[in-house]
């Protein structure tokens, strides 16, 4: 019989983080050292974690596929819900990033590439710069480097900074990916290419709560091409498009964010917060307030 494979929260353990964890930054050396380098299999069902290694080497185990050996200068992706596990050979170094699921939502909405690219494990090389802009894995340690101080402070804007500078490590990680020649998706075909800008459309007027007409002018096809294109590409229409970015966007300021929830409505282009509830409600099964709440309790576990 397979052996189970244990689902973890963070390291196995109770962290003490408070009711608004969402990122935790931490050197590699302070909790591998004490498993003798060594991290059995496991998942973190509602977590994706970016490990930078600076110095030494191992392998890592991943769920699917053979043993894979990385070295210093790398970086680590591990997708939400991925088997994975380390072996370090000898004492290595860098930083450990982990962040909520949730906080993967919005760049993949954003950029489809993204998507693509951070729905695998990924070992990305940081080694040389690039011959042409000199652009390299030294953006990606240096942003490392300031959510790690980032982190222990508790000063105004923190979270919005944090924000920032991940969304630009995972846009990074994803370019250097790239050039490393790292499997990606055939090359966009003129509907995917429609389907991209679609996505930057949404991602610039979800608030405003246009009808689909708006978005198919935009991109240049009439209103039914548009949802052709959209039910190929991403498995749904325009519309539904439209609501999971409102979703999205509603369940992270719901958790994250103290703001009332008639002041998240109106942000969101609703001029009836009763039509937000049963907006929300239809696409969770749950009113805000009560999904606001059963998120903080389940990451206050």
């Amino acid at each position: 019989m397979q052996r189970s494979i244990p689902n973890y929260r963070l390291y196995q353990e109770k962290t003490g983080e408070s009711p608004d964890f969402w990122l935790h930054c931490e050197t590699l050396s302070v909790r591998s050292s004490l498993h003798n380098w060594e991290i059995s299999v496991h998942r973190h069902s509602a977590l994706f974690q970016i490990f930078w290694v600076t110095e030494g080497e191992g392998v890592m185990m991943a769920e699917g596929q053979a043993d894979c050996h990385f070295t210093a200068p790398c970086a680590l992706f591990i997708p939400p819900g991925a088997a994975h596990g380390f072996r370090f050979l000898g004492q290595s170094e860098g930083l450990v990033t982990t962040v909520l699921a949730d906080r993967l939502s919005l760049p993949i909405a954003a950029d489809r590439t993204l998507a693509d690219f951070f729905a695998s494990t990924r070992i990305v090389p940081l080694g040389e710069p690039d011959a042409s802009t000199g652009e390299g894995g030294a953006q990606v340690g240096r942003l490392l480097r300031r959510i790690h101080a980032e982190n222990g402070r508790r000063d105004i804007g923190r979270d919005l900074i944090l924000d920032a500078l991940l969304t630009e490590v995972l846009v990074w990680l994803a370019r250097l990916g790239a050039r490393a020649g790292l499997p990606k998706k055939a090359m966009s075909t003129r509907d995917n290419a429609r389907m991209e800008a679609l996505d930057r459309l949404i991602a610039a007027h979800f608030r405003e709560h246009r009808p689909v007409g708006f978005y198919a002018g935009r991109v240049g096809v009439s209103v039914a091409q548009l949802n052709r294109i959209a039910r190929q590409e991403a498995g749904v229409s325009v519309s539904q498009l439209i609501a999971r970015r409102l979703l999205d966007v509603a369940r992270r300021d719901l958790v994250f964010t103290p703001t009332p929830v008639q002041a998240i409505a109106y942000s969101l282009g609703f001029q009836d917060p009763a039509y937000f509830n049963r907006f929300f409600r239809r696409q969770t099964g749950a009113t805000p307030g009560a999904y606001r709440e059963a998120e903080r309790r389940r990451m206050a576990a």
